[in-house]
């Protein structure tokens, strides 16, 4: 049984470190390459890939949610399900597409910009790619095999941003965007069909079908409801105050977006897994689930806090002057994301032993709020900026049921939830103190920049390890044993 239990712990070790590895590396490349985007093209750019976005997100949710899901949480899966699952999926994104195809001049009319239609029928194609990249992920998800993702992600979003970046200095505005966002799926999907192991096949079974579609359904829905929630905002921007102001608030909720889903994701690819293993023992399950709530806090507070302390010398200094418009929703969604960490690791965890309905009564409910708060912040407030504090309200909320959920199921109760992240919240809130602190010398933004964030992360990993945090000490000593599993 210890042998078994070091295993495990290797294998969750071993996947953190391959995983926030390949989420780093693409962190830093797709940052690098947004920034000289932003630098090269127009904020009326961003406005039409936008709302294309939004489009081609929302079908995306049924390709890619639910089936992959149920295959990683299910406690057996071999070929014949992976294979039921891809041509569901497949068939299922070719549908879609005919359907985008055909409506693109009507949702071009809608908005009065005719490019839309060219832009949707282009960039839809990721739709069937998607189909084949999500099973290959729940493949390799599955089996704890994080060290593939690594090249296909870096692959693409390296050859990606390249080819964007040439795209946009010669000139092509927009389509500099489509093919960076094509080519990105696209290249990841082409790489992990060389190194994933699972192949698609012919092996389609209706008996397999409905019991990955039994539970697939209430993860899809459930992803459609907070896709609606969250892309419905940009859809009624774009309509009612222009591309312009739609380009400043999702440029406002992309940089922090790009930072935590990138890390928050690396938590859920491994811990998914992790919790299914452990469905039937709630005492590990809980213990588990801690852990992940104290690391996935400890990491993105200071991120987060800091980002929105340098916000506006951010935007000067990278991106330049046409885009401070964006400085107040990037602030304001740094504190609404802060709270994903909990969030997404509750919703892990109560997907882990089965209450997928749960979160989808949870998700109905949250964002029914959210949605109602829009409409509010639109046609009474006429502000953009009220939609994105509406939406850091509902962030709250839906928060505060997922801890109520999990204290039910679970036994998280509230104490253990302060115990978990309030440490890392007081000593990030000592750091902004200090970042802002540093912000008011007179000195080149570029400098200050680089001083705020020298200045935050000393003291942030000092008090961490003055006050022998927890988390900071979990992941020094991960990093350490990392080496030794990773090398295996």
């Amino acid at each position: 049984m210890k042998q078994k239990s070091n295993t495990a712990k290797g294998n969750i070790i071993s996947g953190m470190a391959w995983v926030f590895g390949e989420r780093i590396s693409a962190q830093l490349v797709s940052m690098l390459i947004t920034i000289v985007l932003a630098r090269l093209l127009d904020p009326e750019h961003y406005g039409v890939i936008s709302i294309v976005t939004v489009f081609i997100t929302l079908l995306d949710v049924f390709v890619t949610s639910g089936f992959g899901t149920a295959l990683v949480q299910k406690k057996e899966a071999d070929k014949p399900d992976f294979d039921t699952a891809f041509i569901l999926s497949f068939g299922l994104s070719v549908i879609l597409y005919i359907g985008l195809f055909a409506c693109a001049p009507m949702i071009a009319d809608f908005y009065e910009m005719p490019e839309l239609t060219s832009v949707l029928r282009v960039m839809g194609l990721r739709l069937p790619l998607a189909a084949f990249n999500n099973i290959q992920h729940a493949y390799i998800q599955r089996s704890m095999e994080f060290k593939r993702f690594f090249l296909a992600t870096i692959a693409g979003t390296v050859v990606s941003g390249v080819m964007g970046v040439v795209f946009a200095a010669l000139g092509f505005g927009v389509w500099a965007l489509v093919v960076q966002y094509l080519l990105n799926t696209a290249v990841g999907t082409i790489m992990l069909s060389f190194v994933c192991k699972w192949k698609p096949g012919l092996h389609f079974s209706i008996d397999r079908a409905k019991r990955i579609w039994s539970f697939g359904w209430k993860v899809l829905v459930t992803q459609l409801v907070a896709t609606l929630e969250s892309d419905i905002r940009s859809l009624i921007v774009g309509k009612v105050f222009g591309s312009a102001d739609l380009a400043f608030f999702d440029q406002g909720k992309k940089y922090p977006a790009l930072l935590v889903t990138n890390i928050n994701s690396s938590i859920d690819k491994v811990m998914l897994p992790a919790y299914s293993k452990e469905q039937e023992n709630r005492e590990k399950l809980l213990s588990m689930l801690r852990k992940s709530v104290r690391i996935g806090v400890y990491v993105l507070t200071p991120i987060l806090l800091g980002f929105m302390i340098v916000s506006e010398s951010f935007v000067v200094v990278m991106i330049t002057e046409k885009w401070l418009p964006c400085v107040p929703f990037l602030q304001i969604f740094c504190i609404s994301f802060l709270t994903r960490p909990i969030e997404s690791s509750c919703r892990q965890a109560l997907l882990a032993i089965g209450k997928s309905g749960t979160v989808l009564v949870t998700m109905i409910f949250i964002n029914a709020a959210a949605l109602s708060g829009v409409l509010i912040a639109v046609f009474l407030m006429e502000s953009v900026f009220a939609i994105a504090v509406f939406s850091l309200v509902s962030t709250f909320v839906s928060l505060g049921c997922f801890l109520i959920f999990t204290n039910y199921h679970l036994g998280y109760k509230l104490k253990m939830q302060m115990q978990d992240f309030l440490p890392s919240l007081v000593i990030g809130l000592v750091m902004l103190s200090v970042v802002w602190l540093v912000g008011l010398l007179p000195i080149n933004k570029l400098l200050l920049l680089i001083l705020q964030i020298f200045a935050g992360a000393g003291v942030y990993i000092g008090l961490s390890a003055v006050f022998k945090l927890e988390p900071f000490n979990y992941l020094l000593g991960t990093i350490l044993k990392s080496k030794r599993y990773v090398k295996k």
